[in-house]
């Protein structure tokens, strides 16, 4: 048993005899754990980010965050076009009754003048062109507003009637009966 306590203080006593193999042991020891611990979390991080559940996740992501960007684009661009649409809607629109149909033009937005009215016909197609000049302060723009109409068979388009009522300019074609009265 003496020989035993003897052996461990031997082995005890090398290594206080020799501190450069100490501190070479402690740093080899710390390189190792420092090795170890990098490619534990290298390796967690690669089998999380190679994994295709979270590869998934992530292009689900990419991908709804595309659509609500293309989706906010497409609300600013077409915002404009739909104000314009009504815009000209109101101010070109078309009535019909039984004996003839009515292109109504609004000329106040259009200079409240009638030259500023072109009415072309192709056919069995009437088109309708309006431009006006608007000026806000020191800026001015124009406006313009196409609108085209085709019609039937019992519609002559060049027995069309235009007139100035005020502020509207009126298109009448009459509507031919299909009895041949």
């Amino acid at each position: 048993m003496e020989e035993n306590n003897n052996y461990e203080h031997h082995r005890t006593c090398e290594f206080e005899r020799h501190p450069i193999l100490k501190h070479l042991f402690y740093g080899l020891m710390a390189l190792i754990g420092a090795f170890l611990a990098f490619y534990a979390v290298t390796d967690w991080y690669f089998k999380a980010m190679l994994n295709p559940v979270n590869q998934m996740k992530r292009m689900d992501r990419a991908i709804e965050k595309r659509d609500r960007e293309m989706e906010k684009a497409f609300k600013k661009a077409f915002r404009g076009t739909e104000h314009l649409q009504e815009r000209a809607n109101h101010i070109i629109r078309l009535e019909q009754d039984d004996n003839e149909y009515k292109v109504l033009v609004d000329l106040v937005p259009l200079n409240d003048s009638d030259k500023n009215v072109d009415v072309k016909t192709n056919g069995n197609i009437l088109t309708v062109k309006a431009a006006g000049i608007h000026g806000f302060g020191g800026r001015k723009s124009l406006v313009e507003f196409t609108q085209s109409y085709m019609f039937g068979d019992n519609v002559d388009l060049s027995r069309l009637t235009k007139e100035r009522k005020g502020d509207m300019y009126i298109i009448t074609i009459p509507i031919e009966n299909e009895t041949g009265d």
